[in-house]
């Protein structure tokens, strides 16, 4: 399968850097072709100004190869902070130019009432995020991705929040990341080859 992932934090040593490391190389060793973006590294330009919004497409090249790759992949795996209760600025801006019109969704209908039509369908989409936000608190981030982004695009999508991020210790944190890389195997499982591989391996 053709793997995306996307991964929007400031700091290269952070947690949420050792989740998507963790995760490409978990993907890899099941046989997965992966691309991992990094949208502070990359210098990702999140402003969608108005010429290109009246055009309904993008002359960056580097927009044009994200919204390729979200055409083509069978899977997309996105690792951010909670800021405020939403992803930061910078992969909101990502969303506004990638997931457009023509790829993530189309409008159908008449010029009066126009029907949204998802074309993500098929494709599966798993969120990862680090909070300092409580049990207790309000679940917004799991509700925008899964319900008014992912799934609206018809993916299907589920949002895993590690809470209460900085009162955790290492051995919960290696917890996260082993439970994290068990609901991406199951999501992503090995291919065929590897299978049998596998299999070869133990006779």
């Amino acid at each position: 399968m053709k793997i995306v992932q996307v991964l929007c934090h400031p700091r290269p040593g952070s947690f949420n850097s050792a989740m998507a490391a963790a995760s490409q190389e978990s993907l890899q060793s099941l046989g997965h072709d992966v691309i991992t973006h990094d949208l502070y590294r990359e210098g990702f330009d999140p402003v969608l100004g108005a010429p290109e919004l009246a055009r309904s497409y993008s002359l960056d090249e580097l927009v044009q190869v994200h919204c390729r790759e979200l055409t083509a992949c069978d899977g997309l795996l996105i690792f951010h902070p909670d800021w405020w209760g939403q992803p930061p600025a910078l992969l909101k801006g990502w969303l506004d130019r990638v997931f457009r019109q023509g790829f993530a969704y189309e409008l159908g209908g008449d010029a009066e009432e126009k029907d949204w039509i998802p074309l993500l369908t098929g494709k599966k989409g798993l969120v990862f995020c680090t909070s300092d936000a409580k049990d207790d608190e309000p679940r917004t981030l799991e509700t925008l991705w899964t319900d008014v982004i992912l799934g609206r695009c018809g993916m299907k999508a589920e949002c895993h929040v590690m809470r209460d991020m900085r009162n955790t210790d290492p051995a919960s944190r290696r917890a996260w990341l082993e439970s994290m890389i068990d609901r991406i195997s199951e999501w992503f499982p090995a291919t065929q080859s590897k299978r049998s591989t596998a299999l070869t391996a133990s006779l």
